[in-house]
This record gives structure tokens, sequence and C-alpha cells, in this order.
């Protein structure tokens, strides 16, 4: 079980890695002084601010955890 989730934290970990680099290189990009809205986050703000999806996989991967352990051991 521990290998498992070191490989998944891998795995997040470089996708977030990439995901960074790529928001990076458009930041780069920008030559004006104020950010821009791109079509994907106009139509949905919520789903692209890293914070709100950090809480959405943390809690999910809690509650996760806890169905594992609660299949396990009751």
């Amino acid at each position: 079980m521990i290998i498992g989730l070191a490989i998944i934290s891998i795995i997040i970990a470089l996708i977030s890695f990439l995901y960074t680099l790529k928001v990076g290189k458009i930041v780069d990009r920008q030559k004006g002084e104020h950010d821009t809205d791109t079509k994907a986050t106009a139509k949905h703000p919520i789903l692209f601010n890293p914070i709100f999806l950090t809480y959405i996989f943390g809690f999910g991967g809690l509650v996760l955890f806890i169905f594992y352990l609660t299949s396990k051991y009751y």
C-alpha cells in the first residue's frame, strides 16, 4: 500500500510540475501589465483556481482513504 501511495504521489507531483511550467510560459508570453482572461477561465473561473482544486483533491483523497480504512477494518 505504501508503494502504491508513493507512486501516486510522484505522478501527482510530476503533473503539477508540468502544469506549473506550462502556466509559467503563458505568463512570460503576456506583454501587458494586467492579466487577461482566457475563454476557459471566463467559462469556469472557479475550476482554474489552484487553491480550490487543492481542496477538492485533498478532501477527495481523504474521503477515499476513510472508505478504504472502513472497508478494511469493519
